[in-house]
């Protein structure tokens, strides 16, 4: 399945994890969780954009991020014999979110 262009915002629910291809090329997984109670999604993302990979060491459980990818939709037998579906992602653009909890702080102007 070839995956449809997506952009969406979520959690991680574990801190990314840096990885090296057998090529030698560094790239993320991570699993976000976009939304909340009974519509909660979980996506496995693979992340190729350099400038989340440089910044991985912020991207920590509870972090929200912004994610510009190729969604796809997986098929796997599990090892009960169920077949189970699951959403992955191959993102190009990764950036944690400026809201929420990862809204930088202002500085207050003393006079």
């Amino acid at each position: 399945m070839s995956g449809i262009e997506a952009a969406f915002f979520g959690a991680l629910s574990r801190n990314a994890e840096s990885k090296t291809s057998q090529a030698g090329k560094r790239y993320l997984r991570m699993n976000v969780r976009i939304g909340d109670g009974d519509a909660v999604q979980w996506v496995n993302v693979t992340v190729f954009d350099p400038a989340a990979i440089e910044a991985a060491d912020k991207l920590v459980k509870g972090a929200r991020v912004y994610i510009e990818g190729r969604l796809s939709l997986d098929e796997w037998t599990a090892q009960d014999g169920a077949k189970r579906h699951g959403l992955s992602a191959a993102s190009w653009h990764c950036r944690l979110s400026q809201i929420g909890r990862n809204k930088p702080k202002r500085e207050t102007e003393h006079v």
